[in-house]
Formats: C-alpha cells, structure tokens, sequence
C-alpha cells in the first residue's frame, strides 16, 4: 500500500523510570476504545511489559496481576471497557498458536483492548487499524516511546472531545465513553447549542451544530 494511503499520528515521548512509562501509558488508555489493538515492539528491558501495566491501571484492570505472558502466551485481565488482553507473540509458532488464544474472535467481536508484545511474529494478521508503540534504549535509565496512530485507507478523523485519532472500535465522533460522557457533560452545561431550529432529520441521527463563540 502506497504512503499515501496511510494516515499516521506519531507521539514521542521520553521517561526516565518505569513509573513515567506507566504514566504515558495510563494517558493512552483514556484515549482508546475496546476493539483496538495496541502492539508494542522493543529490545528486552525496553519497558514492554511495564508499559501494559500502565495500560491495565489506566482502564482499571489490576496493574499487579501484569506480568511477561511468555510462558502462556496470553493473559486476560477484566477492567472498566470489558477486557484488556496481554498477548506475548514471540512463542506463537503457527495458525494453531493463534486460533488456541481466539484471536480472530477476539478481533470480530471487538470488545476488547489488546495488548500485543513481539507483534513483528504475526505482521500478517494484525489489523491495518491499530496503535503501534516502540520503546528504546535511549540512555542508561532513559526510554524513548514511540507512539504510531496507523489508520491506512482513511481520512484523518480525530475524538470530538480529546483531539486524539479514533481508533478500530469507536463510533466514529468519540475515542471512548469517557470522552462520550464528558462532551454530554459539556451539553449540560450550556457549552453547546442548536445554531438553527431543529429539523426531522436531527431527530433521527443528525449531529447538531456547535455555535461558535462569537455567536453566544
């Protein structure tokens, strides 16, 4: 596919300790909605493993029970969205691997967040819509994270509330519930109103208009 056809947001940020990387991470979290697969691909001691655990805290998962999934491949963690699951892919040898751990029903039902570490090992069956994080060695405690918003084929569509690019599983106007209720918080009160009278049309799925401000 040509370059073109990709819309990409890149973010790179840089921690100097793992609670900085879980951080970023939590922040990130706020910003995805179920259905997303995130990857994450880094030497060893890059902070892979460290940045799900932020990911798990951010949703509301038990950050304690994160640990390196690669002697069972996949973990499933219940959090606030439904589900966070942690798959280790540099054990996964063969299609059999994957139907083991359900991943095509993980991705048809889109009901949860995954986490994918070495996700180099199954390139061909990732979604095109995804978040990709690189982590690096960028000094003796310091890690560069790389944050990559892949969304090829489609125009750039970013959260009515947050800024952040929607990702596999949103619905197309919000990147989760929590930027869906604060932006219904903001109707509430009065940041918002109808620019004209309402029509059919509204009532039955139209988006109303946002009045600027130099109209209040």
């Amino acid at each position: 596919m040509d370059n073109e056809d990709h819309v990409m947001t890149i973010e790179i940020r840089r921690t100097s300790s793992p609670e900085e990387t879980e951080r970023i991470a939590s922040a990130l979290s706020m910003r995805v909605a179920p259905g997303t697969v995130i990857t994450l691909e880094g030497d060893l001691g890059a902070g892979k493993t460290c940045f799900v655990r932020g990911l798990a805290r951010g949703l509301g998962a038990d950050a304690h029970a994160i640990s390196s999934p690669t002697f069972v491949i996949e973990h499933r963690h219940p959090c606030d969205s439904g589900l966070l699951v942690h798959i280790d892919a540099y054990r996964i040898r063969s299609s059999e691997d994957l139907a083991s751990i359900g991943w095509d029903e993980l991705l048809a039902q889109g009901d949860a967040i995954i986490a994918v570490e070495w996700p180099s090992r199954i390139a061909a069956v990732l979604p095109e819509v995804r978040i990709d994080v690189r982590l690096r060695h960028a000094g003796e405690d310091v890690r560069e994270i790389e944050i990559e918003w892949v969304r090829p084929g489609v125009a750039a569509v970013d959260c009515r509330t947050c800024g952040a690019p929607l990702g596999q599983g949103s619905d197309g106007r919000f990147c989760s519930k929590r930027c869906r209720l604060a932006d219904l918080e903001r109707w509430f009160r009065g940041d918002y109103s109808i620019s004209r009278p309402l029509e059919e049309d509204d009532l039955s799925g139209g988006i109303p208009h946002r009045r600027p401000d130099s109209d209040r």
